[in-house]
């Protein structure tokens, strides 16, 4: 709001030939998004319904960290949390269908099953819309592996399972469906997380 109504008040008091200039200083500079943007980081598949999926990670970092899978300490519980959100296969701009997955792992970051695990598949781009989600009924997240540290980087491969009978939410046509799916994809880990390979 500030920054518009700066703007406003230099336009209004510059010559109309520097208007651009103006502009050109106060408005965004958006990067160029370098060739394969953005890089692909991993792939989920299994069966839902008895029917084969599959979606990937992707990592939308751009001067900060934004993964579509990362491991993070809770802003509520204090927990080290793993968040595992996937694109369908070659298409990170679509927001419908994506998969998301959470668990809480306690003090660090290790192997073994995740504690308060959520699933959701979503039916738009909202996330509090309609979905098919676990809530209330029998979730799993396990990770079966964590890849070592490696220099310059914050990511580890980290490989899983994921189980969950998944309801719907507010979208209508859908059953209650059992989901079962591995992953083998990188994960942004924060610096501060301490990890149990």
């Amino acid at each position: 709001m500030l920054r518009h109504a700066l703007l406003a008040l230099l336009v209004i008091t510059t010559p109309i030939f520097a208007q651009e200039a103006v502009e050109e200083i106060l408005l965004p500079v958006l990067p160029d998004l370098p060739d394969g943007y953005p890089p692909k980081m991993g792939e989920v598949s299994g069966s839902f319904g008895g029917t084969p999926v599959a979606w990937e990670t992707f990592d939308f970092s751009i001067g900060a960290y934004d993964a579509s899978a990362w491991v993070g300490m809770g802003y509520e519980t204090e927990k080290i949390e793993a968040h595992l959100m996937a694109y369908p296969v070659d298409d990170p701009d679509t927001k419908a269908g994506r998969i998301y997955a959470h668990a809480e792992f306690g003090a660090a970051f290790r192997t073994g099953k995740g504690r308060n695990v959520t699933v959701e598949i979503y039916q738009g781009d909202d996330r509090d819309g309609p979905r098919l989600s676990s809530e209330g009924k029998m979730a799993r997240l396990v990770i079966d592996s964590i890849g070592p540290a490696t220099e310059g980087s914050y990511s580890r491969r980290v490989v899983g399972r994921i189980e969950a009978r998944l309801c719907p939410v507010d979208w209508k046509g859908q059953d209650c469906q059992d989901i079962a799916l591995q992953f083998d994809t990188d994960m942004q880990v924060e610096s501060t997380v301490p990890v149990r390979e």
